[in-house]
């Protein structure tokens, strides 16, 4: 039976007398999902900002519409739940809604004239309309009087233009969403789509005309037949983003060839090497509208760059000149040693060094082709290709335009066959090469002996200090400032000290736990689930937390911690961080700690992440306290005893106990009729499952420590399993320690409308061993019929359309299963053990702990 037909059998059967509870439970579960999913989301959303996961930005507002639409559902849910509770927690919602709403709001682009400027019209102000690249190169012939060619600017506006045009912004987009920049296959997908898109598209006729003409104007100002060079110069391309190499370059263009070069230029905007930088370095793609430069091409004799600081040596104060034959495509795409020229910096510059390099080839103009390369003769291949007159006046060029700009420039520049010069871009220079790529900080021979080995990374990084110990909360008044806390959980409590913090450790926690969602908020290095860090960590000692290797080291560890992973630079001026923390900071904050504390109201919320605390935390106890109001005539919630160390609440929904429990607070399996949850308990109860030999794990004192961090209160249901039942009905909700168990079953009499879901999560070990736990049981419920979904540690099993004597015999068997597998993740070591222990369970062995010593 499909999952949406879930109270289907409710609707007919139970629920004629009190539809209220049907209805509320129905909008309780359709909350619990929403909950879920919008925690899966704030952590995926938490993940790229703090981890620096490189990603479009339309990712993000994708992610967040996703986001906004369950918490909003869950308000419905809640609605239906308590129609009369809380009516403004929509209010607050909308409002913080609102809020993130308006950094996604577009980058306005102007899709009005001009289409085209010469290149000597451009204003001062105009990098919005033309670009860095061809703004810089307006300077250095309006400013400074240098020679340039002459050229034209086909501008932003008409890249906006051609967009809307075509009507492709939704297709990128959506295009956009799906690219995952670290998987090569999905960059050249999405990147031959897109650019294929764009050479399809058809420029808008007033645009085509305003081109050509531009381009008959250029030509008449020259009075030759004019071969362009088509360059790329984006919004963003030469400012602090260079985006050098990224896009194409058409050279030796005609009139002819002309619009289908500016295609493929604009196009290029999506190549896969430009897709990647542009995320990498954090730009929306609507940031970096296009412009296109078309200068007349240079028939170069020679040509070359500058850097006005010698790379290579930063302190000397010198400048260095690369000049090869020909046209300079074959130097910048770095497939010909150039000649270099280290000239002085000064009032007179002088010449003092040179370096000749071998140049067999060199590209130059066509008539068949735009260029082509031939080689170079014998005689020319070690000659220097420029000389010292020339290279002294290039030097004094690049002074002149390092001064105006104020900072080093990198500096295009070609000599014609005549022998002038022309300078042909001037961008910032980058004196470090950039690198995107995730910071990999490997750590040799370090002799401090490693105290922890394992756990999960809630934050990567490293830090070190003092281990402050905490045994009660009431400790951290005596918290100094660069300590590593280490604790039993992860109390979400522990924010009010999050700022004095260089790390956290724990023996138990979740990496989706709330705690983890303000560690990574915080930035602060985090390892939880080590299991035995209160055990090994000394109060007072020093320690290095080295998060992403899940390590502690003894004493403070110098080599990590003047290592780059060690000061995480979350790209922090880039706009993508820029707008990604603006959003974070309405989403991810988490104030509403202590639902017995009077700021727990909903106008304390100060982020969604409050209001979906707020609106959890209020369903919990409508449903597990509506038993005081509206359903005393069908049951409440009763506290179940049994011989099963946890706690756990059943609610009765008709059928599922005895008729003269009703004003009983506690009740005995013996009260229990609901067939599915009788079975279950059969297969919990097997004699061979050694529930009193686990006595070293305290679930109780669990319960108490975690209930105690300001969560809910003792008295609360929120972490006991519980069960809502019929007579043929069972949605249970165990909780074992750090698993987590989903069953859901109809067992009747009716075999098509029979039904088993079973989704198992969780786990106090590390990956590798709940993976196989997870191995284990995805083997053992195929064995017994099941189809199974295994995503990770998580499982998810199905079976349908069975006769209610088999239901129940897997309901023992499942129970059997859950029994057995409960610690099962604390002593798997390989796949061996996962075959064998899958064998001897269907053989009729239940108790596994011993294998390991361990009872």
């Amino acid at each position: 039976m499909h999952i949406t037909n879930l109270f289907k059998h409710w609707t007919y059967q139970i629920f004629s007398p009190t539809a209220v509870l049907r209805k509320k439970y129905e909008a309780f579960k359709s909350l619990l999902t929403h909950d879920k999913q919008v925690h899966e989301l704030m952590a995926e959303l938490e993940e790229i900002y703090h981890n620096q996961v490189r990603v479009d930005f339309r990712v993000i507002e994708d992610k967040y519409n996703d986001l906004s639409r369950y918490v909003f559902a869950m308000l419905e849910d809640f609605a239906k739940m308590c129609p009369s509770c809380y009516p403004d927690l929509k209010d607050y919602f909308k409002r913080f809604d609102s809020y993130v709403r308006f950094i996604f709001t577009p980058t306005e682009c102007n899709t009005s004239a001009p289409f085209t400027i010469p290149l000597n019209k451009i204003p001062p102000d105009g990098q919005a309309l033309v670009g860095g690249k061809a703004l810089n190169l307006s300077i250095v012939e309006r400013d400074l009087q240098l020679p340039i060619p002459g050229g034209v600017v086909i501008t932003t506006n008409a890249f906006c233009y051609f967009i809307k045009f075509n009507d492709l912004r939704k297709s990128i987009d959506k295009r956009l969403t799906k690219l995952d920049i670290n998987s090569t296959a999905s960059l050249n997908i999405i990147s031959h789509e897109l650019v294929d898109m764009m050479m399809k598209a058809r420029i808008p006729p007033d645009m085509e005309e305003d081109i050509l003409n531009a381009y008959n104007s250029l030509q008449k100002s020259t009075g030759k037949d004019v071969r362009l060079a088509m360059r790329s110069s984006a919004v963003g391309e030469d400012t602090r983003s260079s985006f050098a190499g990224q896009y194409r370059t058409i050279l030796n263009v005609r009139k002819e060839g002309m619009l289908d070069a500016y295609k493929a230029v604009i196009a290029s905007k999506y190549s896969p090497r430009a897709l990647y930088y542009r995320i990498s370095y954090g730009l929306l793609d609507t940031e970096t509208s296009m412009a296109v430069l078309a200068l007349e091409m240079i028939d170069s004799a020679v040509s070359g760059i500058v850097y006005t600081e010698d790379i290579e040596d930063f302190d000397s104060k010198n400048l260095a000149i690369h000049s090869i034959w020909g046209l300079g495509e074959l130097l910048v795409g770095g497939e010909i040693s150039p000649d270099i020229i280290n000239i002085t910096k000064k009032k007179r510059p002088e010449i003092i060094r040179k370096q000749t390099g071998i140049k067999s080839r060199q590209m130059v103009f066509s008539t068949k082709n735009s260029t082509e390369i031939v080689p170079v003769n014998d005689g020319k291949q070690r000659l220097h290709s420029l000389d010292d007159a020339s290279a002294l006046i290039i030097a004094n060029w690049g002074m002149r335009l390092e001064k105006h700009f104020k900072e080093p420039q990198d500096i295009e520049w070609c000599m014609d066959n005549d022998g002038r010069l022309f300078l042909l871009q001037s961008r910032p220079l980058r004196s470090e090469e950039t690198d995107f790529k995730p910071l990999e900080c490997k750590f040799e021979d370090i002799e401090n002996p490693v105290l922890v080995s394992g756990g999960e990374t809630a934050c990567s990084g490293i830090g070190a200090g003092k281990v402050f110990r905490i045994d009660r909360e009431s400790d951290l008044e005596n918290l100094h400032e660069g300590s590593v806390l280490v604790a039993r959980n992860a109390s979400p409590n522990y924010v009010t000290v999050m700022n004095k913090l260089n790390a956290v450790v724990t023996d138990t926690g979740s990496t989706a736990g709330h705690f983890s969602s303000v560690a990574r908020e915080f930035g602060v290095p985090t390892l939880v689930n080590t299991r035995v860090a209160t055990a090994r960590l000394t109060h007072g000692n020093d320690v290095t937390v080295y998060a992403d290797g899940r390590e502690v080291y003894d004493g403070i560890v110098q080599t990590m911690m003047e290592s780059p992973c060690a000061r995480r630079d979350l790209l922090s001026d880039s706009p993508f961080v820029r707008k990604l923390r603006y959003v974070i900071n309405f989403i991810s904050p988490l104030r509403l700690t202590d639902p017995q504390a009077e700021s727990f109201v909903p106008e304390g919320a100060r982020s969604l992440h409050d209001i979906l605390r707020f609106t959890h935390e209020k369903a919990v106890q409508e449903m597990f306290h509506m038993g005081d109001r509206r359903i005393r005539k069908t049951g409440s919630a009763r506290k179940l005893i049994s011989h099963i160390p946890m706690l756990f609440y059943v609610i009765d929904v008709g059928g599922g106990l005895r008729h003269d429990t009703n004003d009983k607070k506690t009740v005995k399996m013996d009260d229990v009729l609901s067939v599915p949850m009788t079975a279950v308990f059969k297969g919990l109860s097997h004699p061979e499952i050694q529930w009193s030999q686990f006595t070293h794990f305290d679930w109780a004192e669990y319960d108490k420590i975690v209930m105690s961090g300001g969560i809910i209160s003792p008295e609360a249901a929120m972490f006991a399993s519980y069960a809502v039942m019929s007579y043929d009905y069972l949605n249970l909700n165990l909780r074992f320690g750090y698993h987590f168990v989903i069953l859901d079953t109809i067992c009747g009499d009716k075999t098509e409308d029979n039904y088993i879901l079973f989704r198992f999560s969780g786990g106090g070990a590390d990956f590798d061993k709940r993976s196989l736990r997870a191995d284990f049981l995805s083997g053992v419920l195929q064995r017994l019929g099941f189809d199974v979904d295994k995503k990770s540690d998580l499982i998810e099993g199905r079976l349908k359309i069975e006769d209610k004597k088999t239901i129940e015999h897997k309901l023992d068997k499942i129970g059997r299963l859950l029994g057995a597998t409960r610690l099962m993740d604390m002593y798997l070591k390989d796949n061996t053990m996962v075959e064998s222990y899958i064998e001897e369970f269907i053989n009729g062995r239940y108790h596994f702990a011993t294998d390991e010593g361990t009872v």
